[in-house]
């Protein structure tokens, strides 16, 4: 049997749901298995007054509710794997392994700061429009017809977010800290899932994140977005499966 939880973590504008069938897919092996909501997503309504990456993650820290002997394994989606960087520098003695699934340790670019002030802008001025509009860019286009029952379910969960919550994160997203500087030195396993299409996430970017951390497993799942648990699922599968292996 394990020793440690699984804690599954999702992105902006999702919700524990998108896990579902990832999870089921997978051999747990007696673990326990957590699916926290990033704040003003899911169930979870509460905002933090301060909106810090640590903030948030004391959120999901309180969600958790971990044991003092209690170890645990993230998989983490775009902004909850953004999040979790920060939550293992907070418990790293805890963490024995970390999946950045779409997601990155290091911290916005400048450009990438104004895309998230512009994209405030858009969502304060037509909230439902934002989220279909985003919702469909961050899958890759030739998988949007196959995924269209997935691309529709998450903007119908999606619409039902307030414009706080969105802006909220987004501010979260624009100040978080960069945290490759706690990667080179950590003690537990970290992996990268990644998708070769994903405009989010451009691979030289991510190939520049990943040279600098030894030890790092990353997988480049072929014609897939931002969204690979949907688009590439048995990739996705596989790539988890093993990772929560060698994590043992």
């Amino acid at each position: 049997m394990s020793s440690y939880r699984l804690v599954f973590i999702h992105g902006f504008l999702e919700d524990a749901s998108m896990w579902k069938h990832i999870i089921d897919g997978l051999t747990k092996n007696g673990s326990l298995v957590s699916t926290p909501e990033l704040p003003g997503h899911g169930e979870n309504t509460f905002i933090p007054e301060e909106k810090t990456a640590e903030s948030y993650c004391q959120n999901i820290l309180d969600q958790l509710s971990l044991k003092p002997e209690e170890k645990i394994f993230i998989i983490a989606h775009s902004m909850g794997g953004y999040l979790s960087a920060t939550l293992a520098s907070m418990i790293p003695e805890k963490i024995v392994g970390l999946c950045m699934f779409h997601s990155k340790a290091g911290k916005d670019s400048p450009e990438k700061i104004e895309d998230r002030k512009r994209a405030i802008i858009a969502a304060t001025a037509n909230k439902d429009l934002y989220v279909s509009t985003m919702i469909n860019s961050i899958y890759y286009e030739a998988n949007r017809e196959r995924c269209k029952k997935e691309i529709q379910y998450q903007i119908n969960r999606a619409k039902d977010l307030s414009i706080e919550a969105i802006v909220s994160a987004q501010e979260v997203m624009i100040q978080r800290p960069d945290q490759i500087e706690f990667m080179k030195t950590r003690n537990f396993s970290l992996f990268y899932f990644l998708g070769d299409k994903d405009t989010s996430l451009p691979l030289d970017v991510m190939n520049a994140e990943i040279a600098q951390l030894p030890g790092a497993v990353a997988y480049i799942a072929a014609e897939t977005g931002h969204m690979g648990h949907y688009a590439s699922t048995r990739e996705a599968l596989m790539f988890l499966q093993r990772c929560i292996n060698i994590s043992k």
